[in-house]
Formats: C-alpha cells, sequence, structure tokens
C-alpha cells in the first residue's frame, strides 16, 4: 500500500517497533463497586472513530475480563476488521477483548498520526486480508504488529494531523447538521400532536395490538448465513429512522424462503431492536429484500387507524421510551419480548393528521437523501487525503 520510495527523512518500519500492544487483562473482581468507562465495539462507530451510545458501566454488572487503557492508548476493533473501529480515548477506562489498546512510543510515533493510518482504506483492505475466521474474522495482533507504516519526522506527523484534523472537522459539522435536522422534525412531531405525556388534545390511548395488523419478531432458530445474498438483519443493524447495512449478515435463497413462512417484511413495517439496545426503531422505507432474526421486532400498524411515520417518531418520544425501558426483561442482556410490545399504548390523532405529518416526514427524507449523497462524496475526498498523507503528498 505504499510506494517503494518515502520522502526524505521518511522511514518504513514495523509496527513493534515504534508501539505496543498493552492488553492487561483487568478481572471482574477488580471493578466491582465502581462505575467503569467501558467501551464495547458497538461504542465505536465504523470508519470516523467516533465514540456512540457510550455511557458508564456499574462494575458488578461486567462478568468477563476487560482491557484497560488510558489516554494514551489507540483503541483497534480486531473483530471484523472490515468496520474500521479505530478510537482514540481521552479518558481512561476498560474495554472488551476484541479490541486492541495500541499504546504509540510518544518519541517516535505521534497518537493521532497512526489514528489515522490505522483508518485508511488501503490499510483496512490490508488487515482485512489477513484476518482469520470465515463468518467472525478477526485480526491476529502478532499480525497487527508485524504491519510495516510509515514513519515521517515528528514534525512531518504534526503537520499531516493537523491537515487530517481540519477536514475531519468538516466531516463532523456535516454529522451535526443531519442531528439538527433530525431534531427539526421531532419539534414538528410536537408542534402537530403535543407531547404524548400530557396528551393535551386528549386523543384515545390504546394498546398498540388494538392498531396493528402484526406483531411479531423475526427467526428464533439460528439461520444458516452465506457470505452474500439477502440481508439478514439483527438488532445492530435498526438504528433510530435507519436501516444500517454497513455490519450486515446474508442469507440465501432457500434459507430466505424457509425464515419468510413466519413473515415477509414490507414498505411501512416499523422495526424495533428488541435485544441488547433495545428501542431503536426504523421504518421499512426502500425497497430492500431482508430478513430478521429474533433481536429485530416488526409492527405492521393498520393503515386506517395508525400511519406507520406517525408510530415511527412516536416511538421516538419519552412517552414510549419510559413504556418501553418498564418493559424490557433485564438479565444477563435486556430483551423486549412480543407480549410487551404489543401491550405498549399510544395515542390516536385523527387520521388526516397523522397523513399530514407523514407528508412532511417524505419532505424530510428527500432531503436528506440528498445530504447523504453529499456526505458521500465528501467521504471520497477524505478517505483520498488520508491514502495521500501516508505516501508524502499531501505535504512538501
Amino acid at each position: 500500500m505504499l510506494k517503494k520510495e518515502l520522502p526524505d527523512g521518511w522511514r518504513l518500519v514495523k509496527l513493534k517497533e515504534v508501539a505496543k500492544i498493552d492488553n492487561k487483562a483487568i478481572s471482574p473482581d477488580e471493578m466491582r463497586g465502581e462505575l467503569q468507562s467501558y467501551i464495547g465495539l458497538e461504542n465505536i462507530e465504523s470508519n470516523t472513530g467516533r465514540l456512540v451510545s457510550f455511557s458508564e458501566t456499574l462494575g458488578d454488572d461486567i462478568k468477563s475480563n476487560k482491557f484497560g487503557f488510558t489516554e494514551e492508548h489507540i483503541l483497534y476493533g480486531k473483530l471484523r476488521p472490515y468496520l474500521n473501529k479505530v478510537y482514540l480515548p481521552d479518558f481512561a477506562g476498560v474495554c472488551s477483548t476484541d479490541i486492541i489498546p495500541i499504546k504509540p512510543d510518544s518519541d517516535l510515533l505521534i497518537r493521532e498520526f497512526l489514528g489515522y493510518f490505522l483508518r485508511t482504506p488501503e490499510f483496512v483492505s490490508m488487515i482485512n486480508a489477513k484476518s482469520s475466521g470465515a463468518n467472525l474474522p478477526r485480526v491476529n495482533p502478532k499480525a497487527l504488529l508485524d504491519v510495516y507504516i510509515p514513519l515521517p519526522p515528528l514534525e512531518t506527523q504534526r503537520k499531516i494531523v493537523a491537515i487530517l484534523e481540519k477536514a475531519e472537522a468538516t466531516q463532523r459539522l456535516r454529522a451535526e447538521a443531519d442531528v439538527l435536522t433530525q431534531q427539526l422534525l421531532q419539534n414538528v412531531y410536537m408542534s402537530i400532536f403535543g407531547d404524548p405525556i400530557s396528551n393535551p388534545q386528549s386523543w384515545d390511548i390504546v394498546k398498540l395490538e388494538c392498531v396493528c395488523k402484526i406483531i411479531t419478531d423475526g427467526e428464533h432458530a439460528t439461520p444458516k448465513r452465506s457470505q452474500s445474498g439477502i440481508y439478514l438483519l439483527s438488532a445492530r443493524n435498526i438504528r433510530d429512522h435507519e436501516i444500517d447495512l454497513s455490519d450486515v449478515d446474508y442469507i440465501d435463497d432457500e434459507e430466505y424462503d424457509r425464515i419468510s413462512k413466519r413473515i415477509v417484511p414490507q414498505n411501512g413495517d416499523v422495526l424495533i431492536s428488541c435485544s441488547g439496545s433495545v428501542g431503536r426503531m426504523s421504518r421499512v422505507k426502500d425497497d430492500i429484500k431482508f430478513q430478521m432474526v429474533r433481536s429485530v421486532a416488526l409492527i405492521r400498524p393498520d393503515n386506517q387507524k395508525l400511519n406507520s411515520a406517525y408510530l415511527e417518531y412516536t416511538f421516538d418520544t419519552a412517552y414510549l421510551k419510559m413504556q418501553i425501558a418498564q418493559s424490557v426483561n433485564q438479565s444477563s442482556q435486556a430483551n423486549l419480548f412480543q407480549g410487551k410490545i404489543r401491550e405498549l399504548k399510544i395515542p390516536i390523532p385523527p387520521m388526516d393528521l397523522q397523513q399530514v405529518f407523514a407528508e412532511i416526514v417524505e419532505k424530510y427524507e428527500q432531503l436528506t437523501e440528498s445530504q447523504r449523497i453529499t456526505s458521500r462524496r465528501a467521504l471520497t475526498l477524505y478517505n483520498s487525503l488520508l491514502s495521500k498523507a501516508f505516501i508524502g503528498e499531501l505535504i512538501a
């Protein structure tokens, strides 16, 4: 992935010459009685290196060994390396053992420089080829340490980092704009319907099962997965108002036909994550063919009584979130079962008002699709910048 001839003053070195893997195990006993800043793979956003859905965890709830980390480490996701999960913490804590804490030698290598390098498309492609395991490929730490990296002088590293940080800030502002647009739509919801907690219009409150045709979940038996084919969604693929296909499993036609005897998803259905991070929801609005495992629930509204866009955004209110929190079965992993979903209560405004809101949502989604296209173009340019940075073409 690197030019044979690097600029003057640059060297090509193995990672183990300038950094070490610092994976000291911390047992559950050592974490008891205190809040822990615990990071799992699900908390690191693919490609961006941002921390998502993170909150402190009670040490008593941690049942297995973890790795410790500090502000000096890089956290590198070794499971499914193609997901490109690299995070630079600004606090100390513990992380999943599917994350490798890397500690650069600060006399030779700037942490941020290495962090950017690990996220380059070329490195991701190369390390993915070195991973092992069919369905759950992992990077061997030894193979990671044997990777060659470009090593410019420290001052050059600082200049490259400064340029890439500015480019990354632009990406971050774009993402923040998307969040603000989403918040605007939530404000529109409140202006039309009011807060469901106070129900200022005194709409009828009914159980979800009374206004839906189908409430079910995905396949209970373990599906036979394939390397490619038809999407098989699990809870990790359900984001708020989005079906995330960046890390998705597949099934073949035969397995799809078998699972489809239970339910065939269609546009307008509302999907809910009902295991782990419970309560994320997205409406099916694209013509994609997929099936689901048990960790995803499906709600099909009776469109004479309930609009799916209204239902989706009602799930985004504190009124529904509180009900879900009270309905979750707390075992080793949070679960929301079909029976509890059926009993969730929801206000039912007149259909003409629901339709007005649905039309606003449709216009919003057209806008966000345009924003996504622009974001994808910007990401392509950013990745090009990343690639040039590590072959000496970004600065003189």
